[in-house]
Parts: C-alpha cells; structure tokens; sequence
C-alpha cells in the first residue's frame, strides 16, 4: 500500500531558514519523515528545528 508524504514536498508548510549559514528553504526540503530536520545546503551540518533550524515568520500582504 503506498502513501502520500506530505513532508517531501518541495513546497512544505512553512519556510526555515538555518542558523548555522543563513540559507532560507521551505520546510519540505529539510525533512523526509516530519521529524528529523537537517539543512539541504551543501556542507552545511545544521539540523533539529528550533536547534539549528527555525521558522520564519512572514506576514501575508492584503489585497483590497
């Protein structure tokens, strides 16, 4: 039986970005499972969310 992962979307829920190097990814490039978290840069070794990822907070521009 297959499955959809959610998590390995390319787009993910929410953007991170790396505290180790600056890089700024959606969340989906960063994990597989939806629990273990790792920066997708090249040569960079951060990883855990809140550790050495975070979310970013963006705020949404209203259109009227």
């Amino acid at each position: 039986m297959s499955g959809v992962n959610l998590h390995r979307e390319t787009g993910g829920r929410d953007m991170l970005v790396c505290r180790k190097c600056g890089s700024e990814f959606p969340e989906g490039r960063a994990t597989r499972d939806g629990w273990y978290y790792r920066c997708p840069a090249d040569g960079c070794d951060s990883e855990g969310l809140g550790e050495g990822l975070r979310r970013i907070r963006r705020r949404r521009s209203r259109t009227r």
